[in-house]
Parts: structure tokens; C-alpha cells; sequence
């Protein structure tokens, strides 16, 4: 029989095993891809940094702690795309991501979500993911065009780190911009401000949500029911077999919870992802650990250098987030071409051009009736 002190001596090295060098460079897997969307949103869109770490630090620290996994949160792309490329206003984008937290929390609540799942066809989202490489690609070179020589200095850079797991290139380009802006004078040490940040608060409005879910918020949910229902759900039964309960309903109600409540914090979408759970697993995490971890880091930056990061990513070369985004369409259009298939590949191409030249949810639907017609001939 245990006695008192061995079971708290286990309980101590159970729980500082969250917190080791591993867990904490696991922290950082998801970056790269979060990086280029926080710049973007920042930037381009406005919305606030203190918003965006705050509620990225709360969630992801009551998450490591309810579930102790590597199930880090990220921008909702399809929304994050189209808000970067189309200019959105932060209203748009808030109201969006509280119209997305709505769907996912009546289907979680609804416990149908399962079924749901298995009846989504997947030719159909990898046309939603080819078109949005596509967008997310184009907004890149517009956005490269702004410096050519930076531009291309900053692609090489990615290049050569493209296969260097522990240093992602997002990150070097980062604080290489940051370091560039202080060394050509555009902005000074002087200027930058630390302190609690002035929170702002926004309610979601009615034509927001309704265009926001129109253009976006529906292709967005497709999109997610793959990448998070089906592949996250996988994953974490491929990667961690010991662990049960964690379930399509289970991540629903995650995201229909985060995305009700950030929105009012002026915080992006969110989801959870199957590439920001192996980006952290590949990275060294095996617990919630490296959630909590990251999620104190966010904190801390919105808390005490929000006004700073404004002022860093509104002055950020455009050039280097366009190499950064370029190469994030890149990544994502890999994605759809997954499982190749030639019969197919029309299909996903029809609906990935209609995505880039009309918009999303058309390309979606005229994905789907193609797919419903030609069912027989493709499945043969």
C-alpha cells in the first residue's frame, strides 16, 4: 500500500513532467503557421494584439489543463483568408467567428456530429483548401510586390529552414523583420510602449454575422468537420492510443465555447487542427504542458506588449509576410492534393478556381452538386 508520501512525490513528478525543455519547445511547434494569420490580422485587418494573445493565452491554458494534450488552438483559415485578403473590418471578423461558435456548439450539444462527419464528402473540402491556397497565395505576391529584393531574400530563407524542425522559418522572419525596422529607422525603441494594455470590447451585429457566415463562415465549418472532426480525432488515437473520451463532440463543444466568448475580447477564430497538434508533437510535446506553456507566453505579450506588437506588426514589411503567406499557400495547397486521384482532381480544381474568382461558399456548392452527379462514375 502507497503511503501518503509516495503518492504526493508521484503526484509532483507527474506533474513536472509537463513542464520540461521538450514540453516548452513544443510550445513553439505551431508558430509557423500561427504567425503569418496574427501578423496578418494585426496588420491588415486591425485587430487588436491585446484581443488576440489574451484570448489565445486563456484558451489554450484551460485547455492543456482539462485535457493534458498537445491540442493547441489556430486561426480559423478559411475565415482568416478571406478576412486578410478582403480587407475585413474586425466587426466582420468577430461576428463571423461568434456565428461559427454557435454551429459547433448546438452540434456538440446535439451529439450528431458523428454521424454528420462521415457523410461529408472529402472532394469537396479539398476544393475549399486548393482555393484558399490559392487566395491566401495571391494576397503573398501582392503583398511580396511591396520589395522585391526582401521579398525574395525572405523566401530563400525559408528555403534553406524548410526542413529545420527546431528553428521555424515564420519565426526567424519575425524577429528578422522586427530587427530590420529598428536598424532602417522606421521605427525607434522609443516609441514602443509596455504597460497594461486598454481593452476593447465588441458585440457581434446581425448583418455582420449573416454576410460573414455567407462568404465565409459556411465554407469554414465544411473545412473544419474534416480537419479537426475527422483528421484531429485520428490523430490523437494514432499518437496518444492510452487516451479515450475525446471525441467530434468533445472538440465541438472546444470551439463552440472559444469562438461565443472571444469575439466579445475582439479575438480571431479559432479552431483546434490536426497540423498544430503534430506541429507540437513533432516539437518535443506530450502534454497539456506545452499548452499551458504557451498559453503563459500569450499572456504575457498581451497583457505587457500589446501597444509594442501593435506598433511592431502595423510596421511590419509587407514584403516578408507575403513570403511568409506564400509559403503557408503553399502548405495548405499540399493538403489537397492528398489521396490523388485523376477522377477527382477536375472536381477539386472547378471548385478551387470558383473559391479564387467568385467566392468560397459558391465554390463549395458547385463542388458538391458536380460531386452528387458524378458520384456513380467516381466511385466506380
Amino acid at each position: 500500500m502507497e503511503t501518503n508520501n509516495s503518492i504526493i512525490e508521484k503526484t509532483i513528478e507527474k506533474k513536472s513532467k509537463k513542464f520540461t525543455l521538450r514540453e516548452f519547445g513544443g510550445a513553439f511547434g505551431d508558430w509557423g503557421t500561427l504567425i503569418p494569420f496574427v501578423i496578418g490580422y494585426i496588420s491588415i485587418v486591425g485587430l487588436s494584439p491585446a484581443g488576440i494573445f489574451l484570448t489565445l493565452g486563456l484558451t489554450n491554458i484551460i485547455i492543456g489543463i482539462k485535457f493534458n494534450l498537445p491540442l493547441p488552438v489556430q486561426p480559423q483559415k478559411t475565415i482568416g483568408t478571406v478576412a486578410i485578403s478582403k480587407r475585413w473590418d474586425p466587426n466582420m471578423v468577430i461576428s463571423t467567428g461568434f456565428g461559427t461558435g454557435v454551429v459547433w456548439f448546438l452540434l456538440g450539444f446535439s451529439k450528431k456530429l458523428n454521424q454528420i462527419v462521415s457523410k461529408v464528402p472529402i472532394i469537396t473540402v479539398r476544393g475549399i483548401q486548393l482555393g484558399l491556397a490559392l487566395i491566401l497565395g495571391w494576397t503573398g505576391i501582392v503583398l511580396f510586390g511591396d520589395n522585391l529584393i526582401l521579398g525574395f531574400i525572405s523566401i530563400l530563407i525559408i528555403l534553406i529552414l524548410i526542413k529545420n524542425k527546431p528553428i521555424p522559418s515564420a519565426i526567424i522572419l519575425t524577429f528578422g523583420g522586427i530587427l530590420l525596422m529598428f536598424f532602417s529607422g522606421v521605427i525607434s525603441f522609443s516609441e514602443l510602449k509596455f504597460g497594461l494594455p486598454l481593452l476593447t470590447f465588441q458585440v457581434p451585429t446581425l448583418n455582420n454575422f449573416l454576410f460573414g457566415m455567407l462568404y465565409a463562415g459556411i465554407a469554414q465549418l465544411f473545412l473544419t468537420l474534416t480537419n479537426v472532426m475527422v483528421a484531429t480525432v485520428v490523430l490523437i488515437k494514432e499518437l496518444f492510443p492510452d487516451r479515450e473520451g475525446i471525441d467530434a463532440n468533445t472538440l465541438a463543444f472546444n470551439m463552440g465555447a472559444m469562438n461565443l466568448i472571444n469575439p466579445f475580447l475582439v479575438g480571431m477564430p479559432l479552431c483546434h487542427g490536426s497540423g498544430g497538434l503534430m506541429a507540437q508533437y513533432a516539437f518535443g510535446a506530450r502534454t497539456g504542458g506545452s499548452m499551458i506553456l504557451e498559453g503563459v507566453m500569450e499572456l504575457i505579450l498581451g497583457l505587457f506588449f500589446s501597444e509594442a506588437l501593435f506598433l511592431l506588426f502595423t510596421e511590419f514589411p509587407m514584403a516578408i509576410l507575403g513570403a511568409m503567406l506564400i509559403y503557408t499557400a503553399f502548405l495548405l495547397g499540399k493538403i489537397a492534393f492528398r489521396e490523388f486521384n485523376i477522377k477527382t482532381f477536375p472536381i477539386i480544381l472547378t471548385s478551387a478556381i470558383i473559391c479564387f474568382f467568385i467566392n468560397i461558399a459558391i465554390g463549395f456548392l458547385t463542388g458538391l452538386v458536380i460531386y452528387l452527379f458524378f458520384r456513380k462514375v467516381i466511385e466506380k
